[in-house]
């Protein structure tokens, strides 16, 4: 596989991404609804202590990035494993990825993993991303404005409390590449620990949805078979 490729892949393998899941909305008890913006300080609080996630990203229609699906399972150090899809010459075509160290792993769907060095293509994509502070989910929640509760809902049977956001423009490239423009969307977090469970973002021909998941729950990434 051509490094020219991979510059191509490795960019997708966080992308961020998505799933239905939500019940009819309902106000919190009394009709009231927690301030958004208590909301998404305790949700960047709760982000800095992850260990490990589960991530799934989604798209419908034609938005203008490349992924078009993606599932897999990271750890804060950066490590992760999962699939993705991607569109090229109209077909989807499909790979594995293995991120360990300084060390990636990437198979289609003929042949075996190619193993890489991570450093050819940290610059164009970094795999912790979605966990860093600096660049991740809480970086995109902490830079949101005009943040607002709209209502309490059950996101896959956990209750949670849908915001609206407004992103600014760059913020959630680092997530999901490819997304450049400002984006007018919404997160779900947990209504218990208030950590993020799903976050739908509209763009230009379509839209992305990313759920998180299976919280500290990850075990160890392995090398893939070869």
């Amino acid at each position: 596989m051509s490094l020219r490729r991979v510059r191509v892949l490795v960019p997708l393998f966080l992308a961020t991404a998505l799933v239905s899941g939500c019940t009819t909305s309902s106000a919190a008890p009394g009709g009231s609804l927690p301030e958004a913006p208590e909301l998404i300080r305790e949700a960047v609080t709760a982000l800095g202590q992850v260990r490990s996630v589960a991530f799934a990203v989604e798209t419908e229609g034609s938005p203008p990035i490349p992924i078009r699906q993606a599932r897999g399972k990271l750890l804060k150090s950066g490590d992760a494993e999962g699939t993705l899809q991607m569109e090229q010459g109209g077909q989807r075509v499909e790979f594995a990825f293995t991120v360990l160290g300084d060390t990636v792993y990437l198979k289609g769907l003929t042949g075996g993993y190619q193993k890489l060095p991570r450093a050819a293509v940290a610059a164009i994509y970094d795999p912790t991303a979605l966990l860093d502070p600096e660049t991740g989910v809480a970086k995109v929640l902490s830079t949101a404005t005009d943040v607002q509760t709209e209502a309490r809902e059950q996101v896959n049977g956990e209750d949670a409390y849908r915001v609206k956001v407004n992103i600014p423009k760059g913020v959630v490239s680092s997530v999901v590449p490819g997304v450049t423009a400002a984006v007018n969307g919404q997160i779900w977090l947990s209504a218990a620990n208030k950590r993020p469970l799903k976050a739908l973002l509209p763009l230009t021909g379509g839209k992305v949805a990313v759920t998180l998941s299976d919280y500290d729950a990850v075990p160890p990434i392995k090398p893939p078979a070869t």
